[in-house]
Formats: C-alpha cells, sequence, structure tokens
C-alpha cells in the first residue's frame, strides 16, 4: 500500500509483521537514502544486502534470505538495492511464503504502469514510499517531520534558509538539524526554537584553501597529507572541519547511490544536481570507489560524536577532533585495497 514518511518513520521503530517488504523508490535519491538508514539502524549487523539483478534472476533468493535464521534467532533485514520489474516474480514468491524476516527493497523512479509498482502500491503486506523532489512548497513540512523528534521548532525564514542551503537534500538537511540540535542542547524533553540567526551561527558555508585541501585529502585517504594539513590550522578550528568534512561525505553518498545501482562514478559526478563544479568533478569521481554507503554512514556518525565530544567539558577538543578526521582517512585509504 501506498505510505508516506510517517508510516515509514513508524516501520523504523518496530516493524510490524505484517508489512513484509518497504519498497522505497522515486526521484528523490536523498530521501529514499536517509529513509533507508532509518530502517537499517535497528538491525545493526543482522543486514543482508542482495543486487536487483540477483533476485531477478533467481526469484527464490529473496525467499531464502527472507526465510534463513541468524546465529542468535534475531531478525535479518533483507536489503535489495535496485529492485525493478524484472524482480516482481521474487517479491511474488515473498508474499506467497510464509512470513519470515522483513525485507527492503530500494529502487529508482518507477512508472506508473511498473508493474512491481501496482502490486506495491494495492499490497496491504507492502509500504510503498515514493519520494519527489522537495521544493519551496512543502519544505516547511519536511522540516517539521525532520526536526519534530529532535525538540526543534524552526521558524519560516529559518526553515527556508536551511532549505535553500541543503537544497532540499533530506539527508544534509537532518544533518544540519542534529547540529541545530547540538548547539541549542535541544532534546524531546528540552525543546528549543531555531530562527536564521541560530542558522547563521551554525553556518552551511564552503571553507576557506587549506580547508577544502584537507577534506580533499581525508575523502581520498591520503593519510599523510591530512596529518600535515591538521597541523596547520589554529585552535579553535575543530567545528568547522568537522562541518565541512561533512558536506563532502554527504555529497558522496547521494553519489553512491548512483554508482550502486550501475552508474559509473564519472557519470554519476556529471549527473549530480546541484552540478559539482567541473575542477573537482574528476576528484570527486576518484574518491567514490574508495567509499561504500555504510562506510559513508559511518563515518558521518563519527563525525557528529565528535563534534558532541567537542562541545563537551573536559574534552581533547581539536586533539580528539584531529583523531576523528585521521582515522575517516584511514578508512577511506582501506578502500584502495
Amino acid at each position: 500500500m501506498k505510505a508516506d514518511s510517517g508510516r515509514i518513520s513508524q516501520i523504523a521503530r518496530a516493524w510490524p509483521a505484517d508489512v513484509r517488504l518497504v519498497l522505497l523508490c522515486g526521484p528523490d535519491e536523498g530521501a529514499t537514502s536517509d529513509l533507508a538508514s532509518a530502517l537499517t539502524r535497528n538491525f545493526g549487523d543482522n543486514v543482508e544486502r542482495l543486487a536487483g539483478k540477483a533476485v531477478a534472476d533467481d526469484p527464490q533468493a529473496l525467499v531464502a534470505a527472507a526465510m534463513s535464521l541468524s546465529m542468535f534467532g534475531d531478525a535479518t533485514l533483507v536489503v535489495v538495492e535496485g529492485l525493478d520489474e524484472p524482480g516482481l516474480p521474487a517479491v511474488e514468491a515473498l508474499l506467497a511464503g510464509p512470513a519470515g524476516n522483513p525485507v527492503l527493497g530500494i529502487a529508482g523512479t518507477l512508472k506508473k504502469t511498473n508493474k512491481l509498482k501496482i502490486l506495491a502500491d494495492k499490497s496491504p503486506a507492502i509500504a510503498c514510499l515514493e519520494s519527489y523532489e522537495p521544493n519551496l512548497a512543502n519544505a516547511r513540512r519536511l522540516i517539521d517531520e525532520l526536526a519534530g523528534p529532535m525538540g526543534l521548532t524552526v521558524e519560516r525564514e529559518a526553515a527556508t534558509s536551511l532549505f535553500e542551503a541543503t537544497e532540499g537534500n533530506r539527508l544534509l538537511l537532518r544533518r544540519e538539524l542534529e547540529k541545530l540540535a547540538l548547539y541549542r542542547d535541544a532534546s524531546p524533553q528540552r525543546p528549543a526554537r531555531i530562527d536564521a540567526s541560530d542558522v547563521a551561527a551554525v553556518g552551511f558555508g564552503a571553507g576557506d584553501a587549506d580547508q577544502q585541501a584537507l577534506v580533499d585529502a581525508i575523502s581520498s585517504g591520503a593519510t599523510a597529507r591530512t596529518v600535515e594539513l591538521l597541523g596547520r590550522f589554529p585552535a579553535n578550528m575543530a567545528i568547522p572541519l568537522l562541518r565541512a568534512l561533512e558536506r563532502r561525505l554527504g555529497l558522496l553518498l547521494s553519489l553512491r547511490e548512483a554508482v550502486d545501482n550501475g552508474t559509473s562514478p564519472k557519470a554519476a559526478v556529471e549527473g549530480a544536481r546541484p552540478p559539482i563544479f567541473w575542477k573537482e568533478r574528476d576528484a570527486i569521481a576518484a574518491m567514490l570507489p574508495l567509499w561504500t554507503r555504510t562506510g559513508l554512514a559511518d563515518a558521518m556518525t563519527r563525525l557528529l560524536a565528535a563534534e558532541r565530544a567537542v562541545k563537551t567539558p573536559g574534552s581533547l577538543a581539536d586533539q580528539g577532533a584531529a583523531h576523528s578526521l585521521i582515522e575517516i582517512a584511514r578508512k577511506a585509504a582501506a578502500g584502495r585495497r
């Protein structure tokens, strides 16, 4: 059945037994990636990933994964990336069989005549969310949906600024709101109102040349260069550096989605919207093979934890942040091997 993001958020908190499959599709890949991350989070390491082509070639592969048991008896989330109409027999076999592990299908834009989409829209055992590119008309609703669970109420001018700065990318919006929640020490128990001055204080701008060079070094796995550049920065620069790298990793995460669906890194970079500055395209295309979506999500979680630590009294502040940045550079370097 058709679902909205509120329904998907409910499933992310507690997956109901009567939902066999969640299908995320539509042109807004940022929203799909963000919602997919929320759905997988509660399963920890109990996630099995299948390619859409694999289940299309062998429909029973999906059934077998859904019926498998983990060593400790916990449910495993089966994620099918690139699920499309050729995978329809696999989905039909899944629904015809007994209940087992939940399944998350990730697709791109599906036409109204797509038989998988038709089944997903009418079957009560499927929750199907089609995400469209956001616009200013629905910016407030989107931001309220993301900000509410963090204890934030975002005023209209601030919401517009956030939406325009992130181009409506749901994942980047969530990260910016998380930073604003840290900035205001907000939570559901300690709600806070965000205005334009808060958005300006946190800032969503590009850094200077040295900062950009450091971001390039970290995200490309140049560990020695990372250490060298970190030594050039004065004290109290930890938070701007963490946020600059977070923006880069957010970009790589959105591009990685396209690569995982069969697009070449070069084509993904050239087709990015908003466009990537032409001088940076080759470098960013070279970074993409170093990272998986899971690795990027883990790195972004580490960055958020590092920023939280910097703001904690008695912490190592800049030294702790530098350690996190070096570890992320090492993670990228490992991707070469």
